[in-house]
């Protein structure tokens, strides 16, 4: 919980599902921003595969702040097309490190045709 900010979602949660199905149940997968939770993100496989998943099904995924990270991490880890993205500028050079992704810095990008979208914050 940053800045002591908390979502609650109206819906099972992720974690009562298996992450290999996630995709099936819900329409989106937006990943929070933070750079820890971010790192903890690019480091775990279930995450990085729940990611691959949705962009495989042709869902939405959205991504805040550094939580660009886990999906540019998914791409290089589990496949899948590059988009054009933003993030926290702190993470720009990791994501434009990572392969052909179309860096923006515009405050929200929304890449229509991968069905990504991302903010700088």
């Amino acid at each position: 919980m940053t800045r002591n900010i908390r979502i609650v979602p109206d819906a099972p949660t992720l974690i009562s599902l298996p992450h290999q199905s996630a995709h099936e149940y819900f329409d989106i997968l937006i990943l929070p921003g933070g750079g820890p939770g971010s790192q903890t993100f690019c480091s775990s496989p279930i995450v990085l595969d729940m990611i691959a998943n949705f962009r495989k099904a042709g869902k939405w995924v959205a991504a805040i702040c550094a939580g660009t990270t886990a999906l540019v991490e998914s791409a290089k880890a589990q496949g899948g097309e590059k988009a054009k993205v933003t993030s926290h500028p702190s993470v720009r050079e990791k994501v434009e490190s990572e392969g052909k992704w179309e860096y923006s810095e515009e405050r929200v990008v929304v890449d229509e045709g991968k069905k990504i979208i991302t903010s700088r914050g």
